[in-house]
């Protein structure tokens, strides 16, 4: 673990303090206590201090201060939950991102573009808003028929005038 340590501090130019009884002594401590929380399990306890020395780096804080096992082992309790406070923030970041991918885009206003410029929507037949107007009075309708063929069906026909009013109420112009 002390290795370890001076391993991660080594790879980013950090000085490590060389190891003294006092420092096996507490990281031995440490380890027996952290693996009593952890039923007894010793390699979990070394598992979790490990994944918390190479979480240093992130940390500037304690990046700064932790030089030694035994400045590890002293401060654990609030490196251990700075390191917990961290992933749960991690965690959420992750979530908000997730659930960010699976929303449509919140709606908001268009930035304003003179008229000439902008492509305006032409209703037709088929258009979602004539659609949407016209579906409450399709039974009203007969379907027999096809446009293909030069012979629309009533259906078809009420929602052609409906486009042409929305056509003309948008101020467009459709040629015939």
């Amino acid at each position: 673990m002390m290795g370890h340590l001076a391993s991660v501090r080594s790879r980013l130019s950090l000085t490590t303090a060389k190891p003294t009884k006092r420092d096996l002594s507490r990281i031995g401590r440490l380890v027996d206590r952290i693996a009593e929380a952890h039923a007894g399990d010793h390699a979990a306890a070394l598992a979790l201090i490990l994944a918390v020395i190479d979480w240093l780096p992130a940390n500037p804080y304690w990046l700064r201060r932790v030089d030694s096992a035994r400045r590890l082992a002293d401060n654990w309790d609030r490196i251990a939950n700075d390191w917990a406070v961290d992933r749960i923030e991690r965690q959420r970041e992750r979530d908000t991102e997730t659930r960010g991918r699976d929303r449509k885009p919140a709606a908001s206003k268009p930035t304003p573009m003179p008229e000439r410029h902008s492509k305006r929507h032409v209703h037709s037949l088929i258009c979602e808003h004539v659609l949407d107007d016209m579906r409450p009075h399709e039974a009203e309708y007969d379907h027999e028929g096809s446009l293909r063929n030069g012979n629309p069906s009533e259906w078809q026909m009420a929602c052609m005038r409906h486009a042409d009013e929305l056509n003309k109420r948008d101020g467009i112009e459709v040629a015939a």
